[in-house]
């Protein structure tokens, strides 16, 4: 081996611990973030079986859904590449031991949650607004488990495809951290508004925001005293989401939108971290516990809130800006309480089972 040229091209682990502060922080980010997502995906049965959707409604989904809930993925991406790019030392033997670590912690998870589903939909049946075994037999079985060209039958596991990817795609990063750290972060953005100038989430896109987010470890960005960003992050990003609302309106042109969407998602990125230095969120133990099983739930939250919502449609129709709004909330945070606390008696009574499905560490 030419250990000249491994040391050459060797990234050291940032050596400075996170501060507690960021950390708190992060931590409560993580449950805020699955909230977004599963409140998100909820709109789904909401539009397809309550088409007659009150103004208040549609007001809701344009603020959330068609523009706040976007933060979320290019949040969590940078979240991981500051927390990888900070303890990572990049060497060959690294690089190895760390991909094996990621097949487990992020590959079992992913088909477990996925095969799971592919038997259940093959063997037993259908399940409303998820799937059925003529859609999976007609996209292909492997092709769903695997999420290959297309989301996985557990859809909203693409994200866990993608992050895998970017893991396993990380020495690419290296060449910019090294040789041209702020060029990456214009390559890799200017890739994203380019390659998927239709889509708010792609995997360059979710590839840019881990660059970034390691590179804000990097250049060791004092995170913690963000509070003189809040008189221009809330408002700004306020004013943002409303003109993107209202670009048709506007006369803003399709492309230019875009642009400004994927600018919006970033300045949401910022607008969340600035709202968890307040203590409601940073100390509330609240988020703390719920973060512990954060992961659980964003892995089973399909199809147990489309389960969960088309039960309640069954024997109750929202009608009505206020009972739209209740259920489109209320199914979202009950199914993150239930799943919580599934979560929370699985870790308990058969931790090591608990800990293979959610690819956490097992205590010895």
């Amino acid at each position: 081996m030419n250990t000249a040229r491994q040391t050459s091209w060797a990234l050291g682990p940032a050596l400075d611990p996170i501060d507690g502060d960021v950390s708190k922080r992060i931590d409560v980010l993580r449950l805020i973030l699955i909230a977004l997502v599963v409140i998100g995906h909820g709109y789904r049965v909401l539009s397809a079986l309550v088409p007659d959707q009150s103004p208040g409604m549609r007001i809701v989904m344009d603020i959330f859904n068609n523009n706040v809930t976007h933060a979320a993925i290019p949040l969590f991406f940078g979240i991981s590449g500051y927390l990888f790019m900070r303890k990572f030392d990049l060497s060959m033997d690294a690089y190895v031991s760390m991909c094996r670590k990621k097949l487990f912690s992020i590959l079992v998870p992913y088909i477990l949650f996925n095969l799971i589903w592919v038997l259940w939909l093959y063997f037993v049946g259908s399940i409303e607004m998820f799937g059925s075994k003529t859609f999976l037999l007609q996209e292909g079985i492997v092709t769903k488990l695997l999420g290959i060209g297309t989301v996985p039958v557990n859809y909203p596991l693409w994200f866990l495809r993608d992050l895998l990817i970017v893991f396993i795609l990380s020495p690419i990063l290296l060449v910019f951290y090294k040789e041209a750290p702020l060029i990456g972060v214009v390559t890799f953005f200017s890739l994203w508004v380019l390659l998927a100038p239709e889509t708010s989430y792609s995997l360059i896109g979710n590839m840019f925001a881990f660059y970034a987010g390691g590179l804000v470890s990097r250049y060791n960005v004092n995170l913690r005293d963000s509070g003189p960003l809040d008189k221009y992050v809330f408002p700004g990003f306020l004013a943002s989401t409303v003109i993107l609302i209202f670009h048709a309106e506007l006369g803003m042109k399709h492309d230019i939108y875009m642009l400004l969407f994927k600018c919006n998602m970033l300045f949401g990125v910022v607008f969340f971290w600035c709202l968890s230095r307040y203590s409601f969120m940073k100390n509330s133990k609240f988020l703390h516990i719920g973060a512990t099983y954060s992961f659980f739930i964003y892995l089973t939250h399909e199809p147990t809130l489309s389960w969960f919502q088309t039960n309640i449609l069954s024997v109750y129709q929202p009608h009505g800006s206020l009972s739209q709004i209740v259920y489109f909330f209320g199914s979202g945070i009950a199914t993150m309480l239930l799943l919580g606390s599934i979560g929370a008696i699985l870790s308990r009574i058969i931790p090591g089972t608990y800990a293979v499905a959610t690819g956490a560490r097992r205590r010895r």
